[in-house]
Formats: structure tokens, C-alpha cells, sequence
């Protein structure tokens, strides 16, 4: 359970920095919305309820096999519509893992130049304390 705690306030942090980023917004924005196109468009192209529309689409824009055999494309429609969400879809995740990815370095760089900084600071306070060095006579 600690890791888990750990590893989702490492998550937490990568996106923290992620945001600062001018695109990370708009990327996120984009797979939020490409995930809900596809939702609907499998729901109301297929008949399928909500909760298969939505598993459908993510499965196929993280290229993971559908493991329900009724979820099966009947029309020639969506299937050239699944090849562009697919194609499109698998760049926009592609970007959001590379911003989170970056985040995650960007924080862990931050974390460790913290790390430095306090270290040197005690450093310099206990040398701060020591009596000065006499300069022996020339």
C-alpha cells in the first residue's frame, strides 16, 4: 500500500510539472476529447451501451486486445473512422506520456538540486562556526 501512496504522489508531482508546460493543457484537452469521440461514436454507430462504447475506445487507442467477442465492428463506417482514431489517437497519447515523462524528470531534478542545496547549507553553517585560521607570519 506504501508504494502504491508512493507512486501515486510521484504521478501527482510528474503532473504538477507537466502542467507548467504551455501544451500539456491542450494535449490533455485532446485525449480527453478524442477518448469521448470515440465513446460516442462506438455507442451510437454499433448500439453498444455506454460502458462498452467508452472500454472499446480505450482499449483501441492503447492497441490492447478486445477481450469481448460482441464487441465487433459491423460497420464499414467505423471501421475507416477506428483506422484515423487510431492513427491520430496513439500520437495524442504518445505526446501526454512524453509530457508526463518530462515532468517526472523535471521534478525528480528539482527533488535532488533540493537535496544539494539543504546539504550545502548545513555544510556552510558548520564551517560557518569554525574559529578562523590564523595566517602565520610572512
Amino acid at each position: 500500500m506504501v508504494s502504491l501512496a508512493s507512486m501515486l504522489q510521484r504521478f501527482a508531482g510528474a503532473i504538477k510539472h507537466a502542467a507548467k508546460e504551455e501544451t500539456f493543457a491542450a494535449i490533455v484537452g485532446a485525449a480527453i476529447a478524442l477518448v469521448l469521440t470515440g465513446t460516442v461514436a462506438y455507442t451510437l454507430g454499433e448500439g453498444w451501451s455506454l460502458s462498452d462504447g467508452f472500454y472499446f475506445a480505450v482499449a483501441t487507442l492503447t492497441t490492447s486486445s478486445i477481450a469481448d467477442p460482441d464487441l465487433v465492428l459491423t460497420h464499414d463506417v467505423l471501421k475507416i473512422f477506428t483506422t484515423i482514431y487510431i492513427v491520430t489517437g496513439i500520437g495524442i497519447l504518445v505526446e501526454v506520456a512524453r509530457q508526463l515523462g518530462v515532468g517526472f524528470v523535471k521534478m525528480h531534478e528539482d527533488q535532488t538540486a533540493a537535496r544539494h542545496a539543504k546539504r550545502q547549507d548545513r555544510r556552510d553553517r558548520h564551517h560557518k562556526d569554525d574559529p578562523p585560521e590564523t595566517q602565520s607570519p610572512e
